[in-house]
């Protein structure tokens, strides 16, 4: 198959009948005249008639051939052409599809300008050509059942070309299976069985997998016929600095406290990034701060410190200096901050002696510290009735030296640490080991991190941090190994180890320092929460760490690394929905959200959660964005009856795989969509090069043809003209 890039100089080759021409009326300009040495000649002649109607045809031939090749040469032949211009040509009625990459990818800047503007010019370029009989759709790839276009006439171009040009990138991810499948609902909405899809891509690798063959294979049995444009550039030249996450390190945020935070910062250049200072923003309020030295192609976590005006809604914001993919430089956090920490003390043993009961030795360190004694909140109570309804749900209970609880305490016990309570459990002579058997390790509900045996005798000097991470104790790694060395213990529970638990929710955080290493805390992880088991008593009786400095950090780190979590549910990948839950009896009405980027802010409904006939009303209601392929803060504010005024916070974040800007190489992306057969085009070179037919041309060959033609003529010219 051959095109011509500019078809129109063919009407030049015409102008190979020129010598034709010329030669037929150079025939008529004589007439005959017969005089008597022309017979000599005409013997002569007769004898070389055929070599030199040979050689007058060759140099007629090669004169004819003169302007056409000339002509042939400027009009750019290709051979194989695969451009897009022929993609919109003759044929039958057709839905022409074409699906447009607004994935955060397609914000990298390379040599050129940033694919998602060259794929939004190239998609208007081919819908601005449809034929007047088809039918056109645009979608995207981050809502592929929601067309922006759906069976447009083709008529219309200005229409499709407009929308094509007015479409706005997102920081959403394209997983192509998932949009594959999407888009299917767009194919069977389409009006003619005739079907093309256009896919205008970087073609990163990120996203393509096995997932759409399957979806290849039912594409080639419809017939349908897919062609992708690669609008993207190789990412590798100039690197990209990218905020993989940024995560709470303590399970509780406080207001007025101190919180640990770690981002997660990627270095994707061949350089090592130096002197950068990246911008924190709590509640809008911006704080510059410097970032460590990270090296080529590595990652860094970078410690940060925030403090939280106040309780209620928060948002913090990571933002790193602008470079070739801006739209991963940001990342935000969403945080409902706690008013305070409450922590629930059982005292096993309660003495009104001084430090005599169980519980004394603990509520002393989690009472101190400036700035977080508002934000600590301690109770204590006896083991009678340590989870009666009248007193407010704790985020940390701490049982020291409890006989055992009751069958109906333990059953609760284990629903409230499912749903994310702390629970630390202090050993002592008290302790009913059987019952905690019986009621906290049953196969169906295991709340206890080892089996206990029995309190022992047994002098040890020194206890040892196991070095995991991460681990409520990991802080007393930073100590000197002097002060863990001096604690001395007189009793501890004996437990058994259990291998099959070595690799799973169970951890050993502490060990003493005797012969058989044995477990000083263990954690077991259940549900959402966290149990930590002291194989020591919290008071004096069985060993004098509660006299020790390190004990004060020890108690207030594990209360920290155990208290139930602040949940983080509204912080969303982009293009994932954000529920906001409100517990009320009241009404809620004027529901507005308020998305990134200071745009126009939307209605909402408030939609009752499991309600039913058989039901009385759920006081749940669900307020529900659908719509978060923008990365950023969205604010949902309504009124609340007589509470008046309320407002949410949520936060949508890019995925942090969309910053892998290795790219799929075309075998690789035809083995994944195999057997279904995809023509594949390059618009780095621009729009205009695009819909223009590429392939192999030949004008090269045909300039030395035409080098040789014109060489040859005088040549030929001369050896027939010469004297014989």
């Amino acid at each position: 198959m051959m095109t011509f890039l500019t078809p129109l100089l063919l009407w030049g080759t015409l102008l190979g009948a020129v010598p034709l021409i010329i030669h037929l009326l150079n025939r008529r300009r004589f007439r005959r005249v017969d005089w008597a040495p022309m017979r000599l000649l005409k013997l002569t002649v007769r004898r070389n008639r055929r070599r030199l109607q040979i050689e007058q045809w060759l140099l007629l031939l090669l004169r004819i051939a003169l302007p056409i090749l000339l002509f042939l040469m400027l009009a750019r032949p290709i051979l194989d052409p695969t451009g897009l211009e022929g993609w919109a040509g003759p044929g039958s009625r057709t839905s022409r599809i074409v699906l447009v990459d607004d994935s955060l990818s397609m914000g990298y800047v390379g040599e050129g300008p940033p694919a998602f503007q060259q794929a939004r010019e190239v998609a208007a370029a081919l819908l601005s050509q449809a034929r007047p009989q088809d039918r056109c759709s645009l979608v995207t790839t981050s809502m592929p059942g929601v067309p922006v276009l759906l069976e447009v006439e083709g008529s219309r171009q200005d229409e499709l070309a407009n929308a094509a040009l007015g479409l706005s990138p997102t920081e959403t991810h394209t997983a192509w299976p998932a949009v594959f499948e999407g888009l299917n609902g767009v194919l069977e909405s389409c009006t003619f069985p005739t079907q093309q899809l256009t896919i205008i891509t970087d073609l990163r690798r990120s996203g393509w997998d096995e997932g759409v063959g399957p979806i290849a294979r039912a594409w080639q049995e419809r017939g349908l016929v897919v062609r992708i444009v690669d609008v993207g550039d190789d990412g590798d030249r100039a690197g990209n600095l990218a905020v993989e996450a940024l995560e709470p390190m303590d399970r509780t945020i406080l207001a007025d406290a101190e919180s640990r935070w770690e981002a997660t910062i990627r270095n994707d250049s061949p350089r090592t990034i130096a002197g950068v200072s990246a911008i924190l923003r709590v509640d809008d309020a911006p704080t510059e701060f410097p970032l460590p030295e990270i090296a080529p192609n590595s990652v860094a976590r970078v410690p940060i410190t925030v403090r939280f005006p106040g309780p209620g809604p928060h948002d913090l914001a990571i933002e790193l200096p602008e470079d070739s993919m801006p739209g991963d430089n940001r990342r935000w956090a969403a945080v409902e901050v706690k008013e305070a920490l409450r922590i629930r003390l059982v005292d096993g043993e309660p003495s009104s002696e001084p430090f005599g009961g169980e519980v004394d030795y603990l509520a002393a360190p989690l009472s101190i510290g400036v700035g977080d004694a508002d934000a600590w909140r301690v109770e204590v109570v006896q083991e009678d009735d340590f989870l009666s309804n009248r007193l407010e749900l704790p985020d940390v209970l701490i049982l020291a030296n409890v006989a055992a609880p009751t069958p109906e305490q333990a059953d609760r016990l284990i629903r409230l640490v499912r749903d994310g309570m702390g629970l630390m459990i202090f050993a002592g002579a008290r302790m009913d080991v059987g019952s905690y058997h019986d009621l906290l390790d049953r196969d169906e509900a295991r709340l206890l991190p080892a089996r206990m045996r029995a309190m022992v005798d047994q002098e040890i000097r020194g206890v040892i941090i196991e070095p995991v991470r991460p681990s409520p104790l990991e802080a007393l790694l930073e100590l000197r190994p002097s002060a863990l060395e001096r604690v001395a213990a007189r009793q501890i529970m004996t437990v058994e180890e259990s291998a099959e638990d070595s690799e799973g929710d169970v951890r050993v955080l502490a060990r003493w320092n005797d012969p058989e290493r044995s477990p000083a805390v263990i954690e077991r992880i259940v549900g959402e929460g966290r149990v930590l088991l002291w194989t020591t008593t919290a008071d004096r009786d069985g060993n004098d760490w509660p006299v020790e400095p390190s004990f004060v950090l020890a108690i207030r780190e594990a209360v920290r690394g155990t208290a139930r979590a602040t949940p983080l549910a509204k912080i969303v990948t982009a293009g994932e929905p954000i529920r906001n839950v409100v517990e009320s009896s009241q009404s809620l009405s004027d529901i507005r959200l308020f998305p990134p980027n200071d745009a126009e802010p939307r209605v909402l409904n408030a939609v009752p959660i499991n309600a039913s006939a058989d039901e009385s009303p759920s006081t749940s209601l669900a307020i529900d964005v659908l719509d978060t392929r923008r990365a950023g803060l969205y604010r949902i504010t309504w009124s609340e009856g007589p509470l008046g005024a309320q407002s949410d916070l949520s936060a949508a974040n890019p995925d942090p795989i969309e910053s892998e800007l290795d790219r799929i190489g075309r075998d690789e992306l035809t083995q994944l969509l195999s057997p279904l057969e995809v023509e594949l085009a390059s618009a780095r070179s621009g729009t205009d090069a695009l819909l223009a037919p590429t392939g192999r041309e030949l004008w090269r060959a045909l300039a030395w043809g035409l080098l040789a033609l014109m060489i040859a003529e005088p040549m030929l010219t001369a050896w027939i003209g010469r004297s014989r």
